[in-house]
């Protein structure tokens, strides 16, 4: 009996204690799943102001004339985050869409953060053309947008604390309880970010200055409703010494993006597919650019856009970046190889570009495959030029040895030009947000010349993403007839062996 007893004992903590492990594996898995969607909302946040500060500014229409207020009024009404948006002089803002020329310039308070872009942030402060308005502002050059409030509603609906800061200062920009943030700064630590005694999980955005933190709540049994608990442990003690095998069984299921990615990248799960980027004038095919594809067990399949920002943040990126460069400059040789300037374009992240182990590997790789420098591209988005400080001297290596250095995204980020000047590239790649508008007299088209324009001036080649109809096709054709472009309009990814020049 005694026996009995204890073995119910057992299997009563066995079977408890594999539930705070499977507790705690969903909890971790569903929380990384929602920070990733939370930087994403952020991303579209960050990613409309921006671009309604670059077009903005390029308006030619006199300051605060009624044809420039007419222009500011038509973006403000096909927004979808931006509550208002004004002209500058300095400090002083001059007029906004929403009040029309102010009586007054009016005086903005200094400024919570300065991004290295040299955009200017504040956060939750009165609008100075409304003091009774709160609101998240941000300029660049002469002008300045007020983000909606509601935009933040992901924030605030958690019941627990969320909240945002800045990845380069450990800033906290706002709160999803509406704590005030003036004081308040994070650091790096194991696990996520400490603010205030307390570690939070994090995620931040491969685009902009972001981060979100989430607190984890209780995220194991002792955290499930008094019914769940008793009944696992009841069914524990029932299976006395049988514990031990539902125990493993009940650990099997589940577990992390970051565990299931490193599984996949040992066992070599991760796949390549190539989209082809050709001359607009005569589609003829020029290159490719290689595409990480995960697929799920099911047949689904896994987007980068998850799992890419979970390897930036564990630690996985520089392993991710040699499996794609290994089987990337494997799979397209006989193309890179072979007669013509074929190039292959490969996505990486700045620490990729600064790690030195990924230069060796990449000069081994092109030297055992034969295969010239010049036939490479590496992509880094706009908003890792920021960081030009940094990344210059690891630019200037790869480009002394014939690789060439790819901006992704341009004019999505918060790059400064100035900057961008003093970081030499080979190509701009304008982000498909704009390629959608090319031919259709809305306001976003009008940027698109300008970075041609831009282009010019650093020497630099265009690659039009996203062209996806024979419209947008014709056009680039007939006004751009020099560029590269590259959309489902020219050809879907697919497999190494099913791609054809």
């Amino acid at each position: 009996m005694p026996l009995l007893f204890a073995a119910a004992l057992a299997g009563a903590a066995l079977a408890l204690a594999g539930g705070e492990f499977v507790a705690r594996r969903m909890s971790d898995a569903t929380l990384e799943t929602h920070l990733t969607e939370m930087v994403a909302r952020s991303d579209e946040i960050a990613d409309e102001a921006a671009r309604m500060l670059v077009a903005a500014n390029t308006d030619m229409a006199a300051t605060c004339s009624e044809l420039d207020l007419a222009l500011l009024r038509e973006r403000i009404f096909v927004s979808r985050f931006i509550r208002d948006v004004g002209r500058l002089d300095g400090d002083r803002i001059l007029c906004t869409a929403a009040w029309g020329q102010l009586d007054l310039p009016t005086p903005l308070d200094p400024p919570d953060y300065e991004a290295p872009s040299g955009a200017r942030v504040w956060t939750a402060s009165r609008n100075p053309a409304a003091r009774r308005i709160t609101t998240d502002m941000v300029s660049l050059g002469r002008t300045i947008v007020f983000i909606s409030d509601a935009a933040y509603d992901f924030m605030r609906n958690e019941g627990r604390l969320v909240f945002s800061y800045a990845r380069s200062t450990g800033r906290v920009f706002r709160t999803g309880d509406g704590t005030p943030t003036r004081s308040l700064n994070v650091r790096p630590t194991a696990g996520g970010v400490l603010l205030e005694g307390r570690v939070y999980p994090a995620a931040c955005s491969r685009r902009f200055d972001i981060c979100i933190a989430v607190a984890s709540g209780d995220r194991g049994m002792l955290g499930q409703p008094m019914p769940v608990v008793a009944g696992v442990g009841l069914l524990g003690a029932l299976a006395g010494a049988a514990s031990a095998l539902a125990m493993t069984q009940w650990r099997r299921p589940g577990g992390s993006i970051e565990h299931d990615l490193r599984r996949a990248l040992a066992a070599g799960r991760l796949r390549l597919v190539y989209q082809p980027v050709v001359r607009v004038r005569d589609g003829v095919v020029v290159g490719a650019e290689g595409l990480i594809r995960w697929d799920r067990p099911d047949g689904g399949e896994i987007p980068p856009d998850l799992f890419v920002p979970v390897a930036e943040r564990t630690g996985l990126s520089g392993e991710l970046a040699r499996y794609v460069l290994i089987r990337a400059l494997d799979e397209m040789a006989p193309h890179l190889t072979g007669p013509g300037d074929f190039r292959l374009a490969l996505n990486v992240t700045t620490m990729d570009l600064l790690d030195p182990d990924i230069f060796d590997l990449l000069e081994t790789e092109t030297r055992r495959l034969g295969i010239a420098p010049e036939r490479i591209a590496l992509e880094i988005t706009e908003r890792s030029t920021a960081e030009y400080q940094q990344l210059a001297p690891a630019v200037a290596r790869y480009r002394h040895r014939g690789y060439r250095i790819h901006i992704d995204d341009f004019g999505t980020g918060y790059s400064s030009l100035a900057h961008l000047g003093e970081l030499p590239v080979d190509a701009i790649k304008i982000d498909r947000l704009f390629t959608r508008a090319i031919g259709t007299g809305a306001i976003s088209a009008s940027i698109v010349p300008q970075i041609f324009a831009l282009a010019g001036l650093l020497g630099a080649e265009v690659i039009v993403e996203g062209i996806e109809t024979e419209a947008q096709a014709c056009h680039l054709a007939v006004e751009h007839p020099d560029a590269l472009g590259q959309g489902w309009f020219f050809g879907r990814p697919v497999p190494a062996r099913d791609f054809t020049i």
